[in-house]
């Protein structure tokens, strides 16, 4: 696969599983996820992908838009529950929200000369903003005077704080017997960035 369609591959997967988390399932994305892993599920990609792509494809065949919508505010919204999901790396790196993870990720940005957008209201440490940095940086990998330089910006990035970030989530879904789709989009979260991790060859 030549190196510019590699390039859109990755952003597609990131962009997708940014929508996941960036707002409540109605009928227009749900029946773009339908679409989505109908026409994932005809690629060979490799075993441990293809499997996460069946079973959100089987998932999303046999859920109703409000039991996807009742995940969601459960996990997302709900302002009294105690089974919620934060989505604030510091959170699960740092022991409370706010705290060095998201002054560490400052640092890197700072240093990438990446800018956050005035009109963003997360913290560059959620995990939404997380997923727009590393699509950021995959778009400036094909730059040719930044290249180099990019893709040590993203093997940081993934290393330090998504790949832990993400197995964190993971765990934290599955402490939720009612939330089985949102389970199975943080381990197709965590199966994607273990392939990034595979292809930029970032050691362990």
């Amino acid at each position: 696969m030549l190196e510019k369609e590699v390039t859109k591959v990755r952003l597609r997967i990131v962009d997708l599983i940014k929508s996941f988390y960036v707002s409540q399932p109605d009928a227009e994305k749900l029946s773009r996820w339908r679409g989505t892993f109908n026409a994932l599920a005809k690629e060979n990609v490799g075993d441990a992908f293809d499997s996460q792509v069946a079973a959100i494809r089987s998932c999303l065949q046999r859920k109703s838009l409000e039991e996807l919508q009742e995940e969601y505010y459960k996990l997302f919204t709900d302002p009294f529950t105690d089974k919620g999901l934060q989505t604030s790396a510091s959170f699960y790196l740092s022991g409370r929200s706010h705290g060095k993870t998201l002054v560490d990720i400052r640092s890197l940005l700072m240093e990438a000369g990446i800018e956050r957008n005035e009109d963003t209201i997360d913290t560059e440490d959620s995990l939404v903003v997380m997923l727009d940095i590393y699509a950021r940086l995959i778009e400036e990998e094909t730059l040719a005077d930044t290249g180099g330089d990019v893709q040590s910006y993203q093997e940081q990035l993934l290393r330090r704080f998504m790949l832990p970030f993400a197995d964190s989530l993971l765990k934290s879904a599955q402490e939720n017997t009612f939330a089985d789709f949102y389970t199975l989009c943080c381990q197709f979260f965590c199966c994607y960035l273990q392939m990034e991790k595979e292809l930029m060859g970032v050691a362990a």
